[in-house]
């Protein structure tokens, strides 16, 4: 069914580490080289805060508080499940599915933005990929006209949930605010150098050419059932089978990578209670690598 691959791809990817990078409401602060990690002990103890539905505890004991948020991009409920969690949580570190090449959307004027959306056409995509290969150029195109038109049908500017993150960052004292995912430029120039000449052509040949139905807000709230993206990602991979590759680089080695952020943040705050906000697709991955990420498993990710 192309309506449900095309839906679960427009969430899916709104997805050589120079520096790990940190907000304060002080300023800027980088982290430029990889320091020694900690040995991360998850339990099941989750019952000790208040927690919505698509949050867990990823470690709960006495070395850190650590919760992980599964969001919906374009949901307004994820974005009011963050403040819930910072409430209850109190966190001295926040770290989001965001690089530093995305870190202007948390300076995003909704309103602008929206605006915007409704006004972009091919001169606006030519000069925001201005500089980038063919290939990457093109993929970066798709993703700017299916943001705009998810804000179109929605009413809703992307990255509202990391938004949210920052604002509320910004209100307790010494907080920081970690940008947790991988450059975008390297995960697209990966997903692009795992692919065969063929294999190429059928992923494009499929996002070009698929046409999907709007979406609503009941519709885009199932993406927080990890069984249903689950499902989704089955659904696309059976009709292109090249899509398991892009989902290795999109979703596992991020997942990868923001486990290993997760770690970094932990270790580099004192007395940690950290909150890490990420998409629902990538929620059962870091649940998988979080405490089991070295240095030596990620710089290969990096090229």
């Amino acid at each position: 069914m192309r309506f449900s691959s095309c839906s679960a791809l427009r969430q899916i990817v709104f997805s050589k580490y120079n520096n790990y990078v940190t907000l304060t409401n002080t300023g800027h602060k980088i982290f430029d080289n990889f320091p020694r990690l900690i040995a991360a002990r998850n339990t099941s103890d989750a019952a000790s805060l208040p927690l919505p539905p698509s949050a867990t505890f990823l470690q709960n004991d006495d070395n850190a508080k650590v919760v992980l948020l599964g969001t919906v991009h374009f949901s307004k409920k994820s974005v009011e499940d963050v403040s819930e969690i910072v409430k209850v949580l109190k966190p001295n570190a926040i770290l989001i599915e965001l690089c530093r090449q995305r870190v202007s959307l948390l300076e995003l004027d909704d309103r602008k933005f929206l605006e915007d959306a409704k006004n972009l056409n091919a001169q606006k995509i030519k000069d925001a990929v201005k500089g980038q290969s063919f290939m990457s150029g093109m993929l970066h195109a798709m993703l700017l006209k299916t943001y705009a038109d998810i804000a179109k049908e929605l009413g809703v500017a992307p990255g509202g949930e990391f938004r949210r993150a920052y604002h509320e960052m910004k209100k307790i004292p010494g907080c920081k605010l970690f940008l947790g995912d991988r450059p975008i430029r390297i995960t697209i120039a990966r997903a692009f150098q795992s692919l065969t000449v063929l294999e190429l052509g059928q992923v494009l040949y499929h996002l070009t050419t698929s046409n999907p139905k709007p979406l609503d807000k009941d519709q885009l709230e199932r993406y927080k059932d990890k069984d249903y993206v689950h499902a989704q990602f089955e659904e696309i991979t059976r009709q292109v089978p090249a899509f398991k590759k892009v989902f290795h680089v999109f979703v596992d080695e991020r997942d990868k990578c923001l486990a290993f952020s997760l770690q970094e943040c932990v270790r580099s705050v004192e007395k940690p209670r950290v909150l890490g906000v990420v998409g629902m697709g990538h929620v059962d991955g870091i649940m998988k690598y979080y405490g089991q990420m070295k240095q030596e498993d990620i710089v290969p990710l990096l090229l």
